[in-house]
């Protein structure tokens, strides 16, 4: 049985590789801010438009994770990208490999964990931009797309790029590597009991994927989207595995 994914590619090839724009999440203002008055303007534009598509790629195998959260993207979810990328076999469960840009007739797939399943999102390759450059999720240095598009196919699932404001690490970790998560404090406080080395040792024994983070509160964190560095080394609100 052809797949929804490969049904809309054979459409576009059958009219001259003509680009395929996504119905369901429109390249329009409600799809970036839905609720809230849009600071800015977007423009929407594809990927060719933005790079030089001969440099460019969707995914590298052999490069670093170098995604920044761009003018008005979320660090949390660059956060969560990070523990993807660096978990190759989840990572390609989730951003299949059999895509690139010069072949990809503006179509991409995801699989994200959505209501106790997984679900295939596809998006087209249109991104909001301000000025030329992207809003949200980009490379740093790399040329390499697939963090900008699965951003944007987050982004389809929940409504709107606004919904991601209110999201958190722990719904981006269970979007995207699947299951349940659960914060569990290492420092006691009022409401928790500090965790014992037995609990931490079950845990690695039963194959979890465990992530660290030094957290500052979630009120501050909302305001500010520059990364803060401890004199140790250690970035706050990011998660290290």
């Amino acid at each position: 049985m052809t797949s929804k994914y490969e049904r809309i590619k054979n459409e576009c090839r059958a009219r001259n590789n003509a680009l395929w724009e996504d119905p369901d999440f429109p390249a329009v203002q409600s799809s970036v801010f839905y609720y809230q008055t849009p600071p800015f303007t977007f423009q929407w534009r594809r990927i060719s438009e933005i790079a030089d598509i001969k440099n460019a790629c969707f995914v590298n195998e052999a490069e670093n994770f170098d995604v920044v959260p761009g003018k008005m993207g979320d660090r949390w979810l660059v956060s969560c990208l990070g523990v993807l990328h660096s978990l190759r076999n989840l990572f390609y469960r989730v951003v299949p490999a059999d895509q690139s840009l010069d072949k990809a007739n503006g179509v991409f797939r995801f699989r994200l964990w959505w209501c106790g399943e997984w679900v295939e999102v596809l998006v087209d390759d249109r991104l909001p931009t301000i000025n030329g450059r992207l809003a949200f999720l980009q490379p740093q240095s790399s040329n390499c797309y697939w963090a900008s598009l699965l951003e944007k196919a987050i982004a389809k699932l929940h409504g709107s790029y606004e919904a991601l404001k209110y999201g958190t690490r722990s719904d981006g970790l269970s979007d995207l590597l699947g299951g349940v998560v659960e914060c569990i404090p290492i420092k006691a406080n009022s409401t928790s009991e500090l965790i014992r080395p037995q609990q931490l040792k079950t845990h690695l024994d039963t194959t979890c994927i465990i992530t660290c983070i030094a957290a500052t509160s979630a009120a501050v964190a909302q305001h500010k989207n520059t990364p803060e560095r401890l004199p140790n080394g250690i970035t706050l609100n990011v998660n290290y595995r």
